[in-house]
């Protein structure tokens, strides 16, 4: 294995989702800086080794900033597929003094401290609440990633795993880059660096969960908890761990009035003394001793996968901030999500290709603590919660199957020495040329879209980012898709209703806008279009066409040829047929989600992840454009 600087690695990999953030979202706009092809360019500039070995293309543009007299910043940008201009890879973002002709490269932080205008400490009181929460984010986001380039995830012998083992390191790898595009997606702000180290996925370390006792008559619980439904323990914990904790709750007096409930260890250490510590002193929340199996870190942090031959799963609240939120577990989303779930399972009994393909988490099994006179609505109450998520076991215990998050499918590994892709096509006895890995990219859009587009004819649409969608394959196939997290179920009441469904009622808190409820599958469309193609498709893109040399515009035709031919097999009515491929194929412009500044705006203030709405170009024209055209046209949104 390839030695690797890992600190360069991850510096690189953010400052390329920064940049390309900051241009596709208008942040760039306004500083005064000059585009100039190559030729213009100063001489010495593009004969830097850094840029010349990328040089040469007429398309490319120096991005070129005064600082002072003597100083300015430039980056080689070229036209994008999914945005205009995007930073060419491999490349640094530069400081560069015009008269001694030397040059330093710039870190994300340095840059985005020069975009804001606080180059020196003594500008520091210039800067706004939000870019200082960016900032700090960007920080943490550095030196996490490469806490994490540097341990490097285990991926030998893949193909000889059990099904259960395989995924298991398809999350640790997955966790590596955390949402791809995302350049503060990394930090996981609250943890120090051995806590860092112990519970995210990649460093596979075991993790301990404490446990609480929460009284029965300020509880609720999920759809799946019934009067013959055990307590949590039952279902997360061996004969040993669960003896223990009933002869704890037996001892102390607990055993009527309260349900044992496990605690992420980080969660009980500092969330529960700051938000819940009156219920503890007043005795209504007890922490037991008692010790049970260890589990592990998933992707998703706050996701816990056993240790031990079990499909049930584990989803608990943990008060870090990231993606721009505290990652709380909150009734009102698991009761959500219960309704959601009710609605997949009948979308699953009104077309045979989803009773076929789309598997589902059951994630009703939930315990949330809710004191007396509080509301679903309420911070404190949702630091106390636990959700079993039980995967399907006849998928688990298939040798045939291999659950891979899609995630997993658009994360380089750091040393370039593995994709997924090597294993399916050694699985396939395909060699991996580049029609090969063309053909299988294409069969996993047509099972991505089949079941996508399926639903969305029916009114919903589920959040398919990577972390949630997980592909099934079977036998080497690409079978089907496997979904969690069903509290982001996006839907369309009057579309549910015209295939006879009706409107769940979702808890919405009054006055504040939900992304949940939509007037149309146009509108529905959107989340399909930025969450499932800009961003988890466009990932798997960049990462094959790195991994293997592929040329990324033929893999987005790809894409379109597959997307287009899903919309022409399902039978939509010709309207919603017609909006579809005018809004795909036709339009100019596609809808953007944007990241970075609705995090600058929020200010680290609370709510769910914050984004906002802006376009971008349509990545099926801009492939179905020449080099030339592209480039007059990216010039003209520049």
């Amino acid at each position: 294995m390839k030695p690797l600087n890992a600190q360069r690695h991850a510096q690189a990999q953010i400052m390329q989702s920064l940049v390309d953030g900051l241009l596709v979202e208008g942040l760039l706009d306004d500083l005064g800086a000059a585009w100039r092809v190559a030729t213009e360019a100063e001489d010495w500039l593009t004969r830097l080794p850094a840029f010349q070995a990328h040089g040469g293309d007429p398309s490319q543009r120096f991005w070129h900033w005064p600082q002072d007299r003597h100083h300015s910043i430039a980056m080689l940008l070229r036209p994008g597929i999914a945005q205009a201009w995007e930073k060419v890879p491999r490349t640094p973002v530069i400081l560069m003094d015009h008269e001694s002709r030397e040059w330093e490269s710039l870190d994300p932080v340095a840059f985005m401290r020069r975009v804001f205008g606080a180059v020196t400490q003594d500008d520091e009181q210039a800067l706004g609440q939000g870019q200082r929460v960016f900032l700090e984010a960007l920080s943490d986001s550095l030196w996490q990633a490469a806490s994490s380039v540097a341990h490097r995830v285990e991926t030998r012998d893949l193909l000889r795993r059990d099904t259960v083992e395989h995924f298991a390191i398809m999350e640790q790898w997955a966790s590596l880059l955390d949402r791809p595009y995302h350049p503060t997606a990394k930090a996981k702000q609250g943890l120090s660096e051995s806590e860092y180290r112990a519970y995210m996925a990649e460093f596979n370390a075991p993790v301990t969960l404490r446990w609480v006792a929460m009284p029965r008559d300020r509880m609720m619980t999920g759809a799946g908890v019934g009067e013959g439904c055990p307590v949590p323990a039952q279902w997360l914990a061996g004969d040993e761990g669960r003896r223990a904790l009933e002869q704890e709750m037996a001892s102390r007096g607990l055993a009527r009035t309260h349900v044992a409930i496990p605690v992420h260890p980080w969660q009980h250490e500092h969330a529960l003394p700051h938000w819940l510590k009156a219920a503890f002193v007043a005795g209504d929340c007890v922490s037991l001793e008692s010790v049970t199996e260890p589990w592990l870190a998933t992707s998703s942090l706050r996701s816990l996968a056993p240790t031990t031959a079990s499909p049930h799963f584990l989803k608990l609240p943990m008060a870090i901030h990231s993606l721009g939120t505290s990652r709380y577990l909150p009734a009102v989303k698991m009761l959500n999500g219960d309704l959601s779930a009710r609605l997949l399972h009948q979308a699953r009994k009104k077309d045979a290709r989803l009773a076929e393909g789309l598997y589902l988490c059951d994630e009703g099994k939930w315990w949330a603590y809710m004191p007396e006179g509080a509301t679903l609505f309420d911070e404190a109450p949702r630091h106390l919660s636990a959700m079993v998520r039980s995967y399907p076991r006849a998928l688990l215990e298939d040798p045939s199957v291999r659950l891979v998050p899609m995630a997993t499918l658009g994360t380089p590994l750091p040393g370039g020495e593995h994709h997924v892709f090597d294993d399916w096509l050694a699985q396939r006895g395909m060699m991996a040329s580049p029609a090969s890995v063309q053909a299988l990219f294409g069969e996993l859009c047509d099972g991505f879209f089949d079941i996508n587009l399926r639903m969305l004819r029916l009114g919903m649409l589920a959040e398919v980012h990577g972390q949630n969608a997980v592909l099934v394959f079977k036998e080497g196939q690409c079978h089907g898709l496997l979904l969690r997290d069903h509290d982001s179920l996006r839907i369309s009441v009057a579309c549910l209703e015209q295939h006879g469904m009706q409107d769940p009622c979702y808890c919405i808190k009054p006055g504040h806008s939900n992304t949940l409820y939509h007037d149309s599958l146009e509108a529905l469309l959107f989340w399909l279009q930025t969450l499932g193609i800009q961003v988890n498709l466009r990932a798997i893109i960049d990462t094959l066409a790195d991994h293997y040399g592929l040329s990324s515009h033929d893999l987005w035709r790809e894409m379109a040829a597959r997307l287009e031919a899903r919309i022409d097999a399902i039978p939509f009515d010709g309207r919603d047929r017609g909006m579809l491929k005018e809004q795909l194929f036709e339009r100019e412009q596609w809808p953007y989600k944007r990241l970075i500044a609705p995090i600058i705006e929020r200010a680290g203030g609370p709510g769910s992840m914050p984004f906002g709405t802006s376009s971008t170009c349509n990545p099926f024209v801009r492939v179905g454009l020449p080099v030339d055209e592209r480039v007059a046209e990216a010039l003209t949104e520049a």
